[in-house]
């Protein structure tokens, strides 16, 4: 019983000071909350290209990101761009994944599909494997993936795609990070496979207070998009929050931050979100340092 008391006493205090809204004690939790996010993770898509089409900005964000998305074939990206695409990637220290989605280059994975159970799970390892055999060829593996266009936004609200897509990825390999739209689905999804979830804010789209995002409008996205994203960054990273289309104010579980790379904007933003986060790191390493610390090298 003398153990009791102070045991639930410690698991009592940081529920009772995150649930606050004021206070001196609140204010020190959110300077705690700002410290830990010191080493947020900056990715981008990357290969999203196909035969002479291809994306001009995506080689120039690189060097300003943590972690870069392949596309594996299935909404974007072919064998020889995804082959050119690693070997730039090679000069560079970032984290490689797999960027997967629906079987759509018309409508770039955004159009709605429902695949089954078994189709999902078949498409997702079949994405993973070809961008598998280009890495492997090079010594290199893949240490996360994203979901692309509709499959993302499945993810977020459809229970049984966010399962069947985890399930899948942990099949593959369990060191692996899913990474999505931050959410609870996901969040249970991965724990369930046994896998980590990379929950991801993307500050160049405006967000629901539900926490979902709006569709794109080019109109309304474009304009001054470098400011209002770098804000909804600058927010982020020191408070833990976002304000939504509706001035409502979310806290989000971040992990990583997504850039898009379909402009010259993209790289002006990715600098100054770069220099927002103190030591920015690749999201896949933090569930397995603390094992790796220990490990001695294998021969």
């Amino acid at each position: 019983m003398r153990n009791r008391k102070p045991y639930r006493s410690q698991h009592r205090r940081p529920q009772r000071s995150d649930s606050r809204s004021d206070g001196s004690s609140d204010n020190r939790d959110r300077t705690e909350i700002f410290v830990i996010k010191k080493n947020l993770d900056i990715n981008c898509n990357v290969g999203q290209g196909f035969g002479i089409y291809q994306n001009q900005f995506e080689e120039n964000l690189i060097p300003y990101v943590t972690s870069i998305n392949i596309a594996c074939g299935g909404h974007a990206g072919d064998p020889l761009t995804m082959s050119k695409i690693i070997e730039v990637s090679k000069n560079h220290n970032v984290s490689i994944g797999a960027l997967i989605g629906f079987d759509d280059r018309v409508g770039n994975g955004e159009r709605e599909m429902y695949l089954g159970v078994d189709e999902l799970r078949a498409m997702v390892l079949y994405q993973l494997g070809a961008l598998h055999a280009l890495l492997h060829s090079r010594g290199l593996e893949i240490r996360h993936v994203r979901t692309h266009g509709f499959l993302y936004k499945q993810l977020y609200t459809d229970v049984l795609t966010a399962e069947t897509v985890a399930k899948a990825v942990s099949e593959f390999s369990k060191w692996i990070t899913l990474v999505g739209l931050s959410g609870q689905v996901l969040a249970t999804a991965c724990n369930t496979a046994n896998i980590k979830a990379g929950h991801e804010v993307q500050v160049a789209r405006r967000y629901r207070k539900d926490g979902t995002i709006l569709p794109y409008n080019s109109n309304i996205n474009q304009k001054n998009m470098i400011e209002s994203a770098a804000e909804k960054a600058r927010e982020l990273t020191q408070t833990g929050r976002l304000t939504c289309e509706d001035n409502s104010k979310i806290r989000l579980n971040a992990d990583t931050i997504h850039i898009p790379s379909d402009s010259d904007q993209s790289i002006e933003l990715a600098r100054l979100v770069r220099a927002m986060i103190p030591e920015p790191k690749p999201l896949h390493m933090d569930k397995f340092e603390k094992y790796l610390a220990g490990t001695s090298v294998l021969s």
